[in-house]
């Protein structure tokens, strides 16, 4: 019967059981039978299938929300220059916004981030749409309601909350200028005509993971003919190899923002193209990569000098100690990722190795050797790399979870199952928080 209910899983969200566990989809189904009174099932398999609002139910408890505001940081530290400094220039000369899509927006937090980057990149939300879609009713209505706990918060400056966020009896709401930008939408991305519009903008970060192959297909189908050429697709960390090596999508460079720019011939905007050295598509062999040093001195919604909100602490004021984001990796392996993040693979794992050679016992840089091997289509070095990291870090869950994959794609299937409960054990102990 477990395996029935997984398999209308699949069919509905295009989930992959073994990326979020059969136990947590088994306890799941014991709550939506305990809440019908329904205690054998097969019963319940029965009711699954003929009340639609019942598996909506069941959807509900398998899918759990994890997200807080600017998540990751550094795509939105992107978006904030990409549009401030280059995009602005396109939209200013014509009467069409910024078309911006959110999936799965989960309850809320990232589409309000990505429009509380846009105002703080000079853009009115006259001259933005943010399009926000989750499967999850209840995620939706969270989000709608913009009430939020201070953990959602954490990492966020006392400058952005005070301009963005206003204290309220029930927790601290986005205010009406943010919440007005954003468009909740109930959807499935999976489904057949799932959006009509297309968007110069589009995040999709850590779905990808969560779907089993042919999902996964379809959904990068879906997203590329959403997006309109020369837009921003945002992937997570863990899912860069879904689209590595093709080639109508460039690598944006800056490290960690797991950007990348749609090809075309057809050119958004043909002016200013040297105005930002990450999308002048003719600069020359040597490139420069996108770090802070190379940011206009314009400012920041999260800049790591200002004081930040710390989750365990509360407000206080709203000026709180610093986070632990001060403390960066080693500059030969920071270089490393920024030369992968251009494109300059073998220079970066030339970089990666000698890292390794002097620490051999760091997990981090196993973990990027792998994913730069990847992108170089060298998928069994790859695969000895993730092995190496998760050997050293137990609780590496990207390297879990590209390993997983590469398992998935060698036709591996319980080499992948396994990998995949792993993963999401960290996830159940808390190890997991990006």
């Amino acid at each position: 019967m477990q395996d029935a209910i997984e398999v209308i899983l699949r069919e509905k969200l295009g989930l992959d059981a073994n990326s979020v566990g059969s136990r947590i989809i088994a306890r799941a189904v014991a709550q939506r039978q305990a809440a019908n009174g329904v205690r054998d099932r097969s019963h319940y398999l029965a009711l699954l299938r003929s009340a639609p609002e019942e598996l909506n139910q069941l959807i509900e408890a398998v899918v759990i929300p994890e997200t807080w505001f600017f998540r990751d940081k550094e795509p939105f530290e992107y978006l904030r220059y990409y549009v401030k400094e280059r995009a602005i220039h396109a939209w200013e000369r014509t009467t069409k916004p910024l078309y911006v899509l959110s999936v799965p927006c989960s309850t809320g937090e990232e589409p309000y981030s990505i429009a509380m980057t846009l105002l703080d990149a000079g853009l009115t939300t006259a001259q933005f749409q943010i399009d926000a879609v989750d499967v999850s009713q209840r995620a939706l209505q969270k989000a709608e309601q913009a009430v939020y706990g201070k953990s959602s918060f954490r990492g966020v400056t006392a400058e952005a909350l005070e301009r963005y966020v206003e204290p309220t009896a029930r927790g601290h709401q986005v205010r009406p200028m943010v919440r007005k930008s954003v468009n909740f939408i109930h959807g499935n991305i999976l489904q057949p005509h799932f959006l009509r519009k297309t968007y110069h903008v589009i995040f999709c970060r850590n779905l990808l993971i969560y779907l089993d192959g042919a999902a996964r297909d379809r959904t990068m189908a879906t997203l590329d003919h959403a997006l309109f050429p020369t837009g921003l697709l945002f992937l997570g960390a863990a899912e860069t190899s879904q689209i590595s090596g093709k080639q109508n999508y460039k690598s944006i460079e800056h490290s960690s923002a797991f950007a990348y720019q749609k090809q075309s011939l057809t050119l958004l905007d043909k002016t200013d193209s040297n105005s930002s050295p990450a999308l002048n598509t003719n600069q020359s062999s040597i490139r420069h990569p996108l770090n802070k040093a190379t940011f206009p001195k314009t400012k920041y919604l999260n800049p790591p000098s200002e004081k930040t909100f710390d989750a365990h602490q509360g407000l206080s004021n709203g000026f709180l100690s610093k986070t632990q984001s001060d403390q960066g990796p080693p500059i030969l392996l920071e270089r490393a990722k920024q030369l992968a993040d251009q494109g300059q693979l073998t220079q970066a794992a030339q970089l990666c190795e000698s890292y390794v050679r002097a620490n051999p016992a760091e997990a981090s840089a196993y973990l990027l050797l792998g994913e730069i091997c990847q992108g170089l289509s060298q998928n069994k070095q790859a695969e000895t790399y993730f092995q190496k990291a998760i050997y050293l870090d137990p609780s590496a869950y990207e390297a879990l979870i590209h390993l997983a994959l590469l398992k998935e794609q060698q036709g591996n299937q319980a080499a992948s199952e396994k990998l995949r409960k792993r993963a999401q054990r960290l996830v159940e102990q808390g190890y997991h928080s990006s």
